[in-house]
């Protein structure tokens, strides 16, 4: 079986063949980067196992394909928070490679999304660094924002962003 086919048997109606495709994408995360999108939008599946599997594999992936960033910048928008969480950490983990996509990081920074989706946009702006520097308006309107660890990410993205302007 191919990977692109356990990445489209990921949305079947049929919760057992979500399962096993979660399960063996769980099994093989060195060759799942090529779902990393299917993966991420499973992690918001009905199916705590279907979740829990899709999880375990983001958790092992590194760096998302740049052809990848788009379909993950409307993810990182979704009201599931899972969904949102895992959108918005593949795309920090780009680096850089995400830079236009910083005015949307910052704006999910300044807005009503839960906390962790929150906190994790800040951290990827800072794993931008200097090329984010569009979204330096949203992370000032949140310095003293609340959780205290979301003002802690938003000063470290700040920091990161200004270090070399």
């Amino acid at each position: 079986m191919h990977i692109s086919d356990l990445g489209n048997m990921l949305s079947s109606s049929d919760v057992s063949e979500r399962r096993r495709a979660a399960e063996l994408l769980s099994q093989n995360a060195d060759v799942a980067a090529d779902v990393a999108v299917e993966l991420v939008r499973a992690v918001g599946d009905a199916d705590r196992q279907v979740s829990e599997y899709c999880v375990s594999t983001l958790e092992e992936l590194g760096e998302p394909a740049p052809s990848h960033l788009e379909p993950l910048s409307e993810l990182a928008t979704s009201d599931n928070a899972d969904v949102a969480y895992w959108a918005v950490t593949l795309m920090g983990r780009a680096g850089v490679t995400c830079a236009e996509h910083s005015m949307l990081l910052g704006d999910i920074v300044a807005s009503g999304a839960e906390p962790q989706v929150r906190e994790r946009a800040a951290w990827a702006l800072a794993r931008i660094g200097p090329a984010a520097v569009v979204a330096v308006p949203q992370l000032e309107s949140c310095q003293d924002a609340e959780p205290a660890s979301l003002a802690r990410a938003v000063t470290k993205a700040l920091e990161a962003i200004e270090q070399s302007e």
